[in-house]
């Protein structure tokens, strides 16, 4: 199977249906074709025809029945106008044009639809590869006599959805809790057992120093001793991460080098000397 380029605009397609986009911007590039060469010009208008066996062939992943009912559907919303100028009167090949609602989708004024007077040079109607097309866009080559074969192609405006598609965003960096190994030590010696992740945030958010922690370690000595932590059973300990949170080994004033040594456990214990 050849190679075969499917191609429509977005805003063609939202009006009239993605098949009906791809199978109209076939017609309008033959209708320019023609237009520039000054043939198939009948009733003030440009045409382009084709059988439905030739159209299977350029589209073939549609059937023929599948081509006439794209094609109906298209007339039937106003896009395709109809027709028979076959010189033969028993040649049912049917002629297409673009209406002039179509025509306005592609930036093509209607007035221009029904200018019967080109000065261009004949030629034969060309595949896009040839000639009369750029290979690379698929369309006409610009024609001097046309000022509409000048014009632009469609450029949507600013705001329109398919031009200006949200950015997606950026998923969060997962980040490691800070020194999860002195958090472990410090939450094996804090009596209180309640809500750990909550106890781990607010450690993360202290991020504390191996000095800090020499400090809160014997200021929890000094806590679990305290009156209020030993009443009612340990009802009044505050959980960890009020604890944290409120910076309570400063409690009382406490003089912290009268404090008590911190235990030696874990990541609280100072750091092994590595000998090279």
């Amino acid at each position: 199977m050849p190679l075969t380029r499917i191609q429509g605009y977005g805003h063609v397609a939202a009006r009239y249906g993605l098949e009906e986009a791809i199978f109209l911007d076939g017609i309008v590039h033959w209708y320019r074709v023609n237009r520039a060469d000054g043939r198939n010009y009948h009733d003030g208008r440009w045409w382009t025809y084709n059988s439905i066996a030739a159209y299977t062939d350029q589209y073939p992943w549609w059937s023929a029945k599948q081509i006439r009912r794209i094609a109906a559907s298209l007339r039937d919303q106003g896009a395709l106008l109809t027709g028979n100028y076959n010189t033969n009167g028993r040649d049912r090949t049917i002629w297409y044009s673009p209406s002039d609602e179509a025509l306005a989708l592609y930036g093509i004024p209607a007035e221009d639809a029904q200018t019967g007077n080109c000065i261009c040079p004949n030629g034969q109607m060309q595949m896009p590869e040839q000639a009369n097309a750029d290979a690379q866009t698929d369309q006409p080559l610009p024609c001097s006599y046309h000022e509409v074969t000048n014009t632009p192609p469609y450029s949507p405006p600013m705001g329109d959805p398919q031009e200006e598609k949200p950015k997606p965003k950026a998923k969060p960096k997962k980040t490691e809790p800070y020194k999860l190994d002195w958090f472990e030590a410090f939450w094996k010696i804090y009596p209180r057992k309640d809500n750990k992740q909550a106890a781990l945030r607010a450690w993360c958010k202290l991020k504390p120093d191996r000095a800090l922690c020499g400090v809160m370690a014997a200021a929890l000595e000094r806590d679990k001793y305290s009156k209020q932590w030993c009443k009612d059973g340990g009802e009044f300990i505050p959980m960890a991460s009020t604890w944290i949170n409120q910076s309570r080994w400063n409690d009382q004033g406490v003089d912290q080098s009268q404090l008590p040594d911190p235990p030696d456990d874990g990541g609280w214990a100072p750091d092994p000397e590595v000998i090279e």
